[in-house]
């Protein structure tokens, strides 16, 4: 199955002369607890790129939990230039980067040394301005992309927003979630949600600094990021961190391994560097070259037959009983989860990136029936009750529809339905409607994402960084842009007030009387959600309100 982060938008090769002159002496200068900074002055406001946030997790830091970074004062950091991206497979120097991903040619450098974040700074924004903060965690399905990727520069959200943005990078794969070894010496897993904590405590003890409010967090995510959102509203060691949640798209109806089938796929990796069982000091030896292909290698490993879907999530969080104690579903269906301020929401066709990536040629009837019976065991004939096939020669629609379904669309549905339940309203849900269209080279990898809503559309419209692109012809139409703002006018009011309709004192480029009022989740006794499309926005209810009913009463989520 094709990468969970593998999103829309477009790429750039360079920011321009902001980064041309990345090497002046007269950019914005911010002190932090570590030493003053020196970032860019752009259009849009100041820019500071790969500040570290945590020492560098190599050599004896190797699988440990980040560790503060040494000062560098009285000496002033360069945040002029993007810092390298962590270990994977993807963002290399042949990779087709036509959605912004990566971060662009001159400065894609990968390395086990990669905790550093950016900030986006409003052009409102000065050292005593008390601006709310988003803190973003971009998606890649926990082994690919980074928080220095052209999709993720935030400068144009920032300003729409009237926020300040972080966007922090975490370890990927075997090196932010191996599992392996036995005592204090062992590795214990979630090693990048350790780092994501890191990044917020980075926030809460600098961001002031820089014009923001440690007391007015959002944490923002998509994809994995996303996924990554909810865990640390399950995590009691985050709850101080944060105050409200945007989870763009989170692919809910995945399962993470319990400790025992982590350990179990932690000793297949390391087999693969010819390292015995729990010899962590081999382990830690290893040339990051060797981990980068044995963290690849490994990855079509099957653990648990009962759960074929793992293996669309080969490294990931792991239910470790300290960080995470339940899949996500379980959290809050009993309530384990932190009732603060929340927008949720998914696309269309979330699913079809993630088939026709996997499956480049058509899937016949039986291979899809034979599917369903591995996947859903007893339950595999209601399923394809519920989801015919359409026995055309190719199930790969049907298919697709049915990932959207039980991946995404439906689990999402399910935890708010929790979330009432358990007294917490103060949600807000969302669809997104509106395609890229299919003559734009965002979509040259995948072009049977041409006119649909796949997985990670929304980005595009979230970040606006479309004007950056130097290599794609894609400008917003009017109506686009409109839609684009709406979303800028809802999450801003987000981050300032806990309630996407509220702008509270802020200026907007919308006003409250052209945009529609979104309702809560639970205002209506059949759901609501906004609809973001063109020519306008629109609130529904009931969305896939049958086939979400079918997938809760068959309770086949993880």
């Amino acid at each position: 199955m094709a990468s969970l982060s593998l999103q829309l938008l477009v790429v750039l090769v360079l920011l321009g002369c902001g980064v041309c002159g990345s090497g002046a002496s007269d950019g914005p200068v911010v002190q932090t607890s570590h030493g003053p900074v020196r970032g860019i002055f752009v259009e849009e406001g100041k820019t500071f790129y790969g500040i570290p946030f945590a020492a560098p997790p190599t050599g004896n830091l190797r699988w440990r939990p980040p560790q503060p970074t040494k000062p560098w004062a009285p000496d002033i950091y360069n945040a002029t230039k993007r810092s390298p991206i962590c270990i994977q497979a993807a963002c290399g120097p042949n990779y087709p980067d036509y959605m912004g991903q990566c971060p662009p040619a001159p400065e894609t450098v990968q390395g086990e040394d990669c905790l550093y974040l950016n900030v986006f700074v409003p052009n409102t924004a000065s050292p005593k301005s008390k601006k709310p903060v988003f803190i973003f965690i971009h998606g890649g399905n926990f082994f690919e992309f980074s928080a220095m990727g052209i999709m993720y520069d935030g400068r144009f959200f920032a300003n729409k927003t009237d926020c300040v943005v972080v966007a922090a990078n975490y370890r990927l794969s075997s090196l932010g979630f191996l599992r392996a070894g036995t005592g204090k010496d062992a590795a214990m897993g979630n090693y990048g949600l350790l780092d994501q904590v890191a990044a917020l405590q980075w926030v809460q003890d600098n961001i002031g600094d820089f014009g923001g409010d440690e007391n007015q967090v959002t944490l923002f995510g998509q994809s994995a990021g996303a996924y990554s959102v909810l865990f640390h509203l399950v995590n009691e060691g985050s709850e101080k961190l944060f105050h409200k949640a945007i989870v763009s798209s989170p692919p809910i109806g995945l399962y993470f391994r319990s400790q025992l089938e982590a350990i179990i796929f932690g000793n297949d990796f390391a087999a693969i560097l010819n390292c015995s069982v729990g010899d962590m000091e081999c382990l830690r030896e290893a040339d990051a070259s060797k981990v980068a292909h044995a963290q690849q290698a490994v990855q079509s490993k099957l653990v648990n037959p009962i759960h074929l879907i793992e293996l669309a999530e080969p490294w990931g969080p792991i239910v470790d009983g300290d960080m995470i104690s339940r899949q996500m579903v379980e959290s809050f269906s009993t309530g384990n989860f932190q009732k603060k301020p929340i927008i949720i929401g998914t696309n269309t066709d979330e699913g079809s990136l993630f088939i026709y990536g996997g499956l480049s040629s058509p899937l016949p009837t039986t291979r899809y029936q034979e599917a369903m019976l591995a996947i859903f065991k007893t339950s595999a004939f209601s399923v394809l009750k519920t989801y015919p096939p359409s026995n055309t020669g190719d199930e790969r629609p049907i298919l697709s529809t049915l990932a959207t379904h039980f991946i995404f669309s439906c689990p999402t549905r399910n935890i708010l339905k929790s979330a009432l339940k358990n007294g917490h309203s103060n949600a807000w849900m969302y669809v997104f409607a509106h395609p890229i269209p299919g003559n734009d080279d965002a979509w040259r990898r995948f072009p049977f994402c041409a006119g649909k809503v796949c997985h990670g559309t929304e980005l595009a419209f979230e970040f606006q960084s479309s004007s950056l692109v130097k290599t794609s012809q894609y400008k917003f139409t009017p109506e686009e842009q409109v839609l684009a703002d709406s979303m800028a006018y809802y999450y801003g009011n987000f981050a300032h007030t806990g309630n996407p309709n509220t702008p509270g004192n802020r200026l907007t480029s919308l006003r409250s009387n052209q945009v529609l009022l979104w309702p809560s989740f639970g205002s209506a006794q059949n759901y609501t959600n906004l609809v973001f499309d063109v020519p306008k926005n629109s609130v529904g209810q009931g969305y896939l309100r049958d086939k979400c009913d079918f997938w809760d009463e068959e309770n086949l989520y993880p």
